[in-house]
């Protein structure tokens, strides 16, 4: 167990100073600080998972106005990185959301729209996302699916954002993907974080459509405070984390 393992588990527990504390030793060290095996956080009594707080979100607001709340907030982001004049222009790129299918109600609720035309690393640097993957043979383990085409163009998509795959292998959650769904990608993930950045107060996010090597899967939590992608075993279940699953036409 590293540093950044013990902070991620103290803020899963609800013991934020204690989190504080190893972020400003990490901090001052200049570098991740690895422990023995045998040492863990202390185990506390399970608490109730809190809603999340936020600005209205579909489906308090109309799909139209959440499609221009999202659109906007990422020509904030984006236009000027892709060369755009004004933001206008590149809301007009943008795909708009189509209704969502009655058999998703439940399932695939949040509309995300999801920009590819920038890399996961760019994306993050310019959406104070912490980026650990450099360098890493990082991979879409959703082209393994027949006839699937990885988009790209920027897309909308109807996602779980994790919240029916909660404390689940990725692992596993790869093996019972339904007909009518992908693995959730970095991407993805992003495209969830930016109109919605509370999120991570609520659970962390495993994304199981974007391999690192052979065993290992893409993540999104909170390290030092901050939103940080980086990556893990799909062969762990780490509490407080859910998988990000992404809906498909059959």
């Amino acid at each position: 167990m590293s540093m950044q393992h013990l902070e991620t588990e103290f803020r899963k527990q609800g013991k934020d100073n204690l989190a504080d504390i190893i972020a400003s030793v990490h901090k001052l060290n200049g570098s991740d600080i690895p422990f023995p095996a045998v040492v863990t956080p202390v185990e506390k009594p399970a608490v109730k998972t809190p809603e999340i707080q936020a600005i209205k979100l579909y489906p308090e607001i109309s799909l139209t106005e959440e499609w221009s709340r999202q659109a906007q907030n990422l020509a904030r982001l984006f236009a000027k990185e892709l060369k755009f004049k004004i933001p206008e222009e590149y809301i007009a790129t943008l795909p708009k959301f189509e209704p969502q299918p009655k058999d998703w109600k439940g399932r695939l609720d949040a509309p995300v729209i999801v920009e590819t035309r920038i890399s996961p690393s760019r994306q993050a640097e310019l959406a104070g996302i912490q980026y650990a993957l450099d360098g890493l043979n990082k991979t879409d383990w959703n082209q393994n699916l027949k006839g699937y085409i990885t988009p790209t163009a920027p897309y909308a998509a109807w996602l779980d954002d994790g919240r029916n795959h909660m404390n689940e292998k990725v692992e596993d959650v790869r093996s019972n993907l339904e007909s009518d769904e992908i693995a959730g990608t970095d991407f993805d993930g992003i495209a969830l974080h930016i109109p919605n950045p509370r999120i991570l107060k609520h659970h962390f996010l495993d994304l199981p459509g974007t391999a690192v090597g052979s065993d290992c899967a893409v993540f999104l939590d909170l390290w030092g405070g901050r939103p940080k992608l980086s990556y893990d075993f799909v062969g762990h279940a780490g509490p407080g984390f859910g998988s990000v699953v992404r809906g498909r036409q059959k």
